[in-house]
C-alpha cells in the first residue's frame, strides 16, 4: 500500500503534522511519502485561476491525506484550486486534515474539511475521517497524537 500525503503549507506549520505523520506511518512499516503542492504566488488573496510550480499527481496512491490550512474561515484558495485540478480518486481510501489558528470552534475548520469532502466526492472518492488542528488550542499536541494515532489505525 502506497500513502501520500498532499500538503499545502505556506507558514509549515501544517507541513510539520504532516511531517509527524509521514514519520509515524513509515514506523509503522508503511510505504508513505509527502508531496508538497507550491503555488507560484502563495499570498492569501490569490484569485484562480492559480499557476503551481509543483501540482502533486494522486495516481500513485492508494490512501492519499490531503492537508492544509486554514485561511480566512474556509480551505485556503491553494487547496481549493488544486483540488478541482486532482485527477480522479476513485478507489482510492481518502483522508484530511486541516490546520488553523483559532481554538474556537466556529472559524472555519469544520467548513474546510467539508469543502475537501464534497471535492472528494465529486472526483469519485470518500473522505473517511477529517481532522483539525488549533495551533492555539492548549490541547494542540493531543489534537496532533489523536490524528496521527486514528490514521494509523486506519490504514
Amino acid at each position: 500500500m502506497k500513502i501520500g500525503i498532499i500538503v499545502f503549507s505556506k507558514t509549515n506549520n501544517t507541513f510539520s503534522v504532516a511531517d509527524e505523520l509521514k514519520s509515524a506511518l513509515v514506523k509503522k512499516g508503511l510505504d508513505a511519502e509527502i508531496q508538497r503542492i507550491v503555488p507560484e504566488n502563495d499570498d492569501p488573496g490569490v484569485k484562480p485561476p492559480i499557476v503551481f510550480s509543483s501540482k502533486p499527481d494522486v495516481t500513485p496512491y492508494d490512501v492519499v491525506i490531503f492537508a492544509s490550512p486554514v485561511w480566512a474561515f474556509s480551505l485556503a484558495g491553494v487547496m481549493k484550486e488544486y483540488l478541482e485540478q486532482v485527477s480522479s480518486l476513485e478507489g482510492k481510501r481518502v483522508f484530511s486534515f486541516v490546520t488553523k489558528q483559532l481554538a474556537s470552534k466556529f472559524t472555519g475548520g469544520t467548513k474546510a474539511n467539508r469543502q475537501i469532502k464534497s471535492v472528494v466526492e465529486l472526483k469519485g472518492g470518500r473522505v473517511e475521517k477529517s481532522f483539525i488542528v488549533s495551533w492555539k488550542n492548549k490541547k494542540r499536541d493531543e489534537e496532533i497524537a489523536n490524528l496521527i494515532a486514528e490514521i494509523c489505525k486506519a490504514v
